[in-house]
């Protein structure tokens, strides 16, 4: 049992700077639309003036900001490569691509949305919830598959990447009620 909650807790551990990441994005997300206002051929936007860079690049340097603290964190506690990222450089590529691969899934999915003739802020359950998981685990497994296997793949380590995706719907909904209430989010979910 108290392996298990290492393993859960590990995973929790490494997955956080994605949840900062996008977070962050709705916090600093204003100005110029990631798209430029282009439209795709369908005529719909690409992905919409939800998605800005102030956000993409606001939100990608907090979660990086935050991975890299937890790097020094842990360094100074344990071994890196016991707990978490596994040893620099690896250590800070990994913390980069989990926020920035968050925030790209994000667009990716209003990309997706935009397809399906979703308008900004209509809900999608599964993609709305999922794509910043998504985007981060593409990234990952690009550039770092050995880690990724290690860390969320092998054996009784999927426990990790389960309760991930349990906790992440738990997760957003809350984050979303909270920037629904301070008047960053016109919606709450």
């Amino acid at each position: 049992m108290i392996e298990i909650l290492i393993i859960i807790s590990e995973a929790v551990w490494i997955i956080f700077p994605a949840y900062i990441a996008n977070s962050s994005a709705v916090i600093f997300g204003h100005g110029q639309p990631v798209d430029l206002g282009g439209k795709y051929h369908d005529g719909r936007p690409i992905f919409g003036d939800g998605k800005t860079w102030f956000g993409l690049l606001g939100g990608s340097l907090a979660g990086i900001a935050f991975g890299f603290g937890q790097i020094v964190c842990v360094g100074f506690r344990y071994p890196i490569h016991h707990w978490g990222y596994g040893p620099a450089p690896n250590a800070y590529l990994i913390a980069i691509l989990i926020p920035v691969g968050a925030l790209l899934g994000d667009i990716l999915g209003s990309f997706i949305k935009r397809r399906l003739g979703k308008a900004r802020g209509e809900h999608m359950r599964f993609l709305d919830i999922y794509d910043l998981i998504i985007g981060v685990f593409i990234l990952l497994l690009i550039f770092e598959l050995p880690w990724f296997y290690h860390t969320f793949l092998d054996g009784i380590r999927v426990i990790g990447l389960v309760f991930i995706l349990v906790l992440t719907p738990i997760l957003h909904r809350l984050t979303n009620l909270i920037g629904f209430k301070l008047g960053k989010k016109k919606e709450p979910w």
